[in-house]
């Protein structure tokens, strides 16, 4: 069932069409994630289901209500920034009961009530022991839980998170994903979760919606958003590295660095298109050899393999080799349009 309905919405600032024409249905308990480059319009779209912008044209519907004219408060949403924005003077109590207390009159909280609340909150997100700290006393990780309760304790319809863990290290940033997704699950809320960052696309979403100049152009889980994308920009933008892209006559092809192996890998080479591959350049990064080269008859198309550590095969530079792709991997696009096409002979094509 769909908690979140957006029809035909748009935001143009003047010239600019920030939002052009987006359908979108939200399902209750989804974890959503709204991913694309920067001024692509994933966060001036998560504005608007706030209320903090109005559209241009569209409808926005949560619960089943039309709240495209509705003030931010009346819509059951509550939203997480990238700043946090926790008020500094406020310890961690106040800081969450904040929102309940300004709904007081309305909702006829007394004392008693908000303290519940609060604490109850603050429990689930296992931070009900720093209540009495101020923000500045806070690792970044409890910040971010915090900000994260104080827009939970009114227990929205939906949960909207604007790139809430951008301003935290790499190593912390994959334990806020763990919390963050096991929260969302335990809950059951509905999250909406913009970012640019693929890596934390990839492990939150339950369905990924992958935007660029103000358009969607694909919606699918994460499996099958990065192993069947639906046209150029999806297969580049998804993936570290991304996938090559090479020319050929009327059409473009591609496959991922990771599937892109040395011939004598390849359990069954006879479904499989063998490429005569000169390398440039290693980097060993661990657990992976990230090989550069450049396929015969693309010279001028510089193409990665990602290659296993652990597989003994010698990969000089500037020494020739057979590299191989399964047929399957193999994904082609349309020239002009950049969209997926069907290539009726895989062998002759490429």
């Amino acid at each position: 069932m769909s908690i979140v309905q957006l029809s035909g919405l748009k935001k143009y600032f003047d010239a600019v069409h920030a939002v052009d024409g987006v359908d979108l249905a939200i399902d209750q308990g989804e974890f959503l994630v709204i991913l694309g480059p920067s001024g692509c319009g994933k966060t001036t779209l998560m504005r608007m289901i706030a209320g903090l912008e109005k559209p241009t044209a569209g409808q926005i519907h949560i619960g089943g209500d039309d709240v495209t004219d509705l003030p931010p408060r009346k819509r059951g949403v509550s939203m997480v920034f990238q700043s946090y924005a926790l008020y500094p003077h406020m310890n961690v109590f106040n800081n969450i009961a904040f929102p309940l207390k300004a709904q007081r009159r309305e909702k006829k909280f007394n004392k008693r009530i908000i303290r519940e609340k609060v604490e109850n909150t603050a429990r689930l997100l296992e931070i009900d022991m720093l209540l009495d700290r101020r923000p500045r006393q806070l690792s970044g990780g409890q910040r971010q839980r915090v900000a994260i309760a104080r827009a939970m304790v009114t227990q929205p319809a939906v949960l909207l998170l604007d790139e809430p863990l951008s301003n935290l290290d790499a190593k912390l940033r994959a334990n806020a994903r763990d919390e963050l997704k096991d929260f969302q699950r335990s809950s059951n809320i509905t999250a909406v979760f913009v970012t640019h960052d693929q890596i934390e696309a990839m492990g939150l979403g339950d369905r990924i919606v992958v935007m660029a100049e103000g358009k969607i152009q694909q919606i699918g889980t994460p499996q099958r958003i990065y192993d069947d994308p639906a046209n150029e920009f999806v297969a580049t933008f998804l993936g570290s590295p991304s996938m090559n892209i090479l020319s050929s006559d009327g059409f473009r092809f591609g496959f991922r660095p990771e599937h892109f192996l040395p011939k004598t890998l390849h359990d069954s080479p006879e479904n499989s298109r063998i490429f005569q591959y000169y390398v440039k350049r290693v980097e060993y990064l661990g657990s992976d050899r990230l090989v550069y080269g450049y396929i015969h008859g693309h010279d001028n198309d510089l193409t990665l393999a990602k290659v296993p550590s652990n597989v003994r095969v010698s990969l000089d530079i500037e020494g020739d080799y057979e590299f191989a792709v399964h047929n399957s991997d193999i994904k082609f696009f349309d020239t002009r349009s950049g969209q997926r096409i069907e290539a009726q002979n895989l062998a002759e094509a490429v």
